[in-house]
């Protein structure tokens, strides 16, 4: 009998200035308007992108999170193993 086993967590990323550090920072994009869902679904994103605490364009740096953000939902499983 096999035990049931969460599959790993995928990483987790924080987006940031290379000037400053700050995480304050968004990109240009284009949204869809869904009629299925009714809601706005990101369509494209562009390279340009914006820092909010240097006011100006700026180039972003991608770096791995070692531990969930906080405030993120728990990600239990869909289906627990059932008891027994």
């Amino acid at each position: 009998m096999s035990s049931a086993v969460d599959p790993p967590s995928p990483p987790f990323y924080v987006f940031v200035c290379n000037v400053c550090g700050s995480d304050q920072v968004t990109r240009e994009a284009w949204a869809a308007w869904d009629v299925a869902t009714q809601a706005w679904i990101l369509n494209t994103a562009f390279d340009f992108a914006y820092c909010h605490r240097c006011l100006g364009y700026a180039q972003l740096d991608r770096l791995l999170l070692t531990s969930p953000p906080p405030g993120l939902p728990s990600r239990a499983p869909a289906f627990p193993p059932a008891p027994g």
